[in-house]
């Protein structure tokens, strides 16, 4: 978020975690949350529906070749991508030449995807007509209030329920055939092991 926070700001930060990780769960309960995490999501969704999260329009800062059509019209344009003259100490950084062709066909896939709230900007931002995005949640109800939601459009979008923890999966598209996968508060959530 391109937010620094001062020496004492860390401190209170870094207090607050050592407090926090004080208090912890026994092997039963860590399992029990582990192995029924999709009920969990269930019930949370069942209660909140779409009201919870918020829509993150704010993805298009921090991850331009999400739309790259809207970054090169705005005049906004976020800190990572470069005019052409620029030279960047970062080779992942992106450059505005490289995001013209918006007419080639593009793939993102989001593990974690909730109801909605990252694929709807996506779609909204986006204006490649040949972008298909993928979004999968363990949480069946999350799924299905995705695909109730009014701009749910099935030949842009395939929303299904998928467990990322798993060894196998069934997706509806091949392997390496995607440009980009989200995990945005995904890998946090889940164990190293």
């Amino acid at each position: 978020d391109n937010v620094e926070w001062s020496e004492e700001q860390e401190l209170v930060a870094r207090k607050k975690i050592t407090e926090n990780s004080t208090i912890t769960l026994n092997n039963e309960e860590l399992k029990k949350f582990e192995e029924d995490a999709d009920e969990y999501w269930n019930k949370f969704y069942g209660i909140h529906q779409n009201r919870f999260f918020k829509d993150r329009h704010w993805l298009f800062t921090e991850f331009p070749e999400l739309a790259p059509q809207r970054v090169k019209n705005d005049l906004n344009i976020p800190q990572r991508a470069m005019s052409s003259e620029h030279e960047s100490t970062m080779q992942n950084n992106i450059k505005l030449n490289e995001l013209d062709d918006t007419q080639k066909e593009q793939k993102i896939f989001e593990i974690g995807c909730g109801v909605g709230n990252t694929i709807f900007p996506i779609l909204m931002y986006n204006s490649n007509p040949n972008l298909f995005v993928y979004g999968c949640d363990f949480s069946s109800t999350a799924i299905d209030i995705l695909k109730e939601n009014a701009e749910f459009d099935d030949k842009r979008c395939n929303a299904f329920v998928l467990d990322a923890t798993k060894d196998n999966w069934s997706t509806p598209f091949d392997e390496e055939s995607l440009d980009i996968v989200l995990l945005i508060f995904v890998l946090s959530s889940i164990t190293p092991e």
